[in-house]
């Protein structure tokens, strides 16, 4: 029944690289992973809707309104949080980036409405492959002659599609996949469903409007270390545009920190890597969860992770590397990271992470000169 599927997905499976990619796709591999998509979705779609009782429905509605969303600029350790929180038997956790706020919607918006469940179902069945070209991949498991947990993911995607209110200017396609993604996995009671997406710190007033009782873990990362690695990984984006989104997510921390009103949590990176136990308890206090020894594993899926680290490849999956652990080469020139300071320091310092003194003239002028750079 599903020969074609398995046929596209072995094709697929052998160009998945064996370690990160350090850039984009190859054509083949973006092609393969297409045409294995879509034959997902058409298989679905012919095979139709999984029936869903009132009950399940009931339950996933309930759950819909009970979100966790773990953000903090790119590089900060939003990926490890993430990974700690997966296990848990309590938490529907996305095992790739939610992306609806930042990107997703907006793709959506460019389409007619009739070709949003194709778009969002082939997008996602992608990624429950292939979350972040590197390993663990296929998230489900694998296709057989007899079952197929992706053609299930995506019919559970139409059923859900079908049952949720299609309110203007809400999440439901992405409550959508959430819940079609807790049903694949039988993880509908759940208590909280968690959403990790770098940058969603910038959409915190719309979260809190479409759902009340939305809980947010910001993370933060010390400044040189968070624009290292993003310099690292994203040799393109300028120091400017960089800084740019670090500091407004440090003034959104900052902010959020003094309103708080028990729905926000801020975490440093290098505290939880120092001392998870503590931090750990913080988020079980936080989330209202039971201590659980899955807390300790970063898992995808359930399937062991890489360690925090995109630049040591001689880790145990499933580690938490201490900052000393994975010690980054230094990238930035002393002119730099005067820049850096300028740009930064009073938000840094506010967060706790101190940076060398500056004379306030000294400041200005480097921001002046950032600004027209």
């Amino acid at each position: 029944m599903f020969n074609e599927i398995i046929d596209a997905e072995n094709v697929l499976n052998n160009l998945l690289p064996a370690t990160r990619l350090q850039k984009g796709q190859p054509a083949p591999l973006f092609i393969a992973a297409k045409n294995w998509s879509q034959l997902v979705w058409e298989m679905a779609e012919q095979l139709g809707p999984i029936p869903l009782s009132a009950e399940q429905i009931s339950r996933g509605i309930n759950l819909v309104e009970h979100p966790v969303f773990v953000c903090g600029v790119h590089r900060s350790g939003t990926t490890l949080v993430r990974n700690l929180l997966d296990g848990h038997p309590q938490l529907v956790v996305l095992p790739s980036e939610g992306t609806y706020y930042t990107n997703l919607e907006h793709k959506l918006q460019q389409l007619p409405q009739n070709k949003w469940a194709a778009y969002l179902g082939t997008e996602w069945l992608r990624r429950l492959a292939n979350p972040i070209n590197q390993q663990p991949y296929w998230l489900l498991g694998r296709t057989s002659t007899d079952t197929s947990p992706y053609v299930d993911f995506a019919r559970y995607l139409l059923a859900w599609w079908q049952a949720l209110p299609h309110t203007a200017l809400t999440t439901w396609p992405h409550q959508a996949v959430m819940l079609a993604y807790a049903s694949a996995t039988n993880n509908l009671d759940a208590k909280l469903w968690v959403d990790k997406t770098p940058t969603n710190e910038r959409f915190v007033e719309r979260i809190r409007e479409e759902f009340p009782s939305a809980l947010v873990i910001h993370v933060v990362r010390e400044p040189v270390a968070t624009l290292t690695s993003r310099r690292i990984m994203e040799p393109a984006i300028s120091l400017r545009l960089a800084l740019k989104f670090l500091r407004g997510s440090y003034q959104i921390a900052i902010e959020e920190s003094a309103f708080n009103n028990g729905k926000f949590l801020l975490l440093k990176y290098e505290q939880l890597c120092d001392d998870p136990g503590v931090i750990i308890n913080e988020l079980t206090d936080f989330l209202e969860i039971e201590n659980s020894a899955s807390l300790t594993n970063a898992t995808v899926a359930g399937i062991a992770a890489t360690a925090n680290s995109s630049f040591n490849g001689d880790t145990v999956s499933g580690a938490i590397l201490k900052p000393g652990q994975h010690r980054q080469k230094e990238v930035f020139t002393a002119n730099e990271l005067r820049l850096i300071t300028a740009s930064i320091s009073n938000a840094a310092n506010k967060l706790g992470y101190k940076m060398p003194d500056m004379s306030l003239v000294t400041k200005l002028f480097l921001r002046l000169k950032l600004l027209l750079s």
